[in-house]
């Protein structure tokens, strides 16, 4: 990064909600759940020209070459507003070929991600059943949940290499012969999830990268911090909302946010909120640095801020009252998208393990 280079985080936090507000509102994320989803391509090519997605991409790749703390500002905000966009899935891939890519790789994919014009979908490899590279090139198997697979332009796709040895990265053209894409139900209506089914495609050498347990494990580090920080960023967003509706809804002709119990609920909620914002920036700040402990503070923030999210989303639905619980209510949406950020990437009880692991480990 060039010395002179430097962004500040509260203005570009500050930029980020206002290029955002009033994008991905309730009625916008309604009217695209209605017909039939997909990416939202008027935002994504707005952050293109403000150039989002070149913040964490090298200079030599035509990115700013930053890092994951101004990223974390942009997942805040993306989850904050209910962006219907791949964000993350194409900022691991980029992360993936910065890593382990070669220089060849690099300059195919990364200068069209670093400008908007490429939007990947990838998944982190969970369980052994991955797609399975048979010994002469050859690929079959499923790839589930892959984030707005039906309108990327590249799929990355965890595969197991021949031989039950290394995990690589596939980069597929969704629409190669043998490829086919199912979009799946889901809760979040915010989020599009596919199933991609690939049956003895042909991928050659320059379309793997092979990474390492580490390398591998770097990138999940990366998907706990921005679920974090989306989770953060939705949850302080309906806390506002439901602060504001509880100083003007009046029973027993006063203003509900006076009784001494709503009281304490709307604190245990700031509590939740701001502990999962220390978490989630500390988090980020320690796998950017590549501190030992990046690790289980990515972990940590990842379990804590999605679970105060999920029960922040769950009581207003409920402190909504009867609208509160309609279709027409923005209450809903922020609650779906909790619990699917609950699941991404591994549930509470997984990072929970995973933190004690390695805390033992490192112990």
């Amino acid at each position: 990064m060039s010395e002179d280079l430097t962004i500040d985080i509260a203005e570009l936090r500050d930029n980020v909600r206002q290029v955002l507000a009033g994008r991905s509102n309730l009625q916008a994320v309604r009217a695209m759940a209605e017909a039939g989803g997909g990416i939202d391509r008027a935002l994504w090519a707005e952050m293109a020209g403000l150039g989002w997605m070149g913040l964490a991409v090298a200079e030599d790749q035509g990115g700013l070459g930053l890092g994951l703390g101004e990223l974390a500002v942009l997942y805040d905000g993306l989850g904050r507003h209910l962006a219907r966009v791949p964000f993350l899935s194409t900022m691991l891939a980029a992360q993936a070929l910065e890593r382990a890519g070669d220089a060849a790789q690099k300059q195919r994919w990364l200068p069209a991600i670093a400008a908007g014009e490429l939007a990947v979908s990838m998944v982190l490899p969970e369980g052994p059943e991955l797609p399975a590279l048979a010994a002469d090139g050859t690929l079959t198997g499923v790839a589930d949940h892959m984030p707005f697979a039906d309108g990327a332009g590249l799929l990355a796709v965890p595969v197991r290499l021949a031989g039950g040895g290394q995990t690589a990265l596939a980069l597929l053209p969704p629409g190669e012969a043998g490829i086919s894409i199912t979009r799946k139900a889901a809760i979040d209506l915010t989020r599009d999830l596919c199933a991609v089914r690939i049956d003895g495609v042909r991928v050659a050498a320059d379309r793997l990268l092979p990474l390492t347990s580490a390398q591998w494990e770097g990138l999940r580090d990366h998907a706990c911090v921005a679920l974090a920080c989306d989770a953060m960023g939705g949850a302080l967003h309906i806390l506002e909302r439901t602060a504001d509706y509880m100083s003007t809804r009046v029973q027993f002709d006063r203003p509900i946010g006076s009784f001494q119990a709503l009281k304490h609920r709307a604190a245990t909620w700031k509590i939740w909120q701001e502990a999962a914002t220390a978490l989630a920036f500390n988090a980020a700040a320690q796998v950017a640095a590549g501190l030992p402990d990046a690790g289980a503070a990515a972990s940590a923030a990842k379990f804590y801020a999605c679970d105060a999210y999920a029960a922040i989303a769950g009581d207003a639905v409920q402190l909504h009252g009867g609208i509160g619980f309609t279709w027409e209510h923005e209450c809903h949406l922020f609650l779906k998208r909790a619990k699917l950020n609950q699941a991404l990437f591994g549930g509470s009880a997984f990072h929970k393990d995973r933190v004690a692991g390695l805390l033992f480990a490192a112990a």
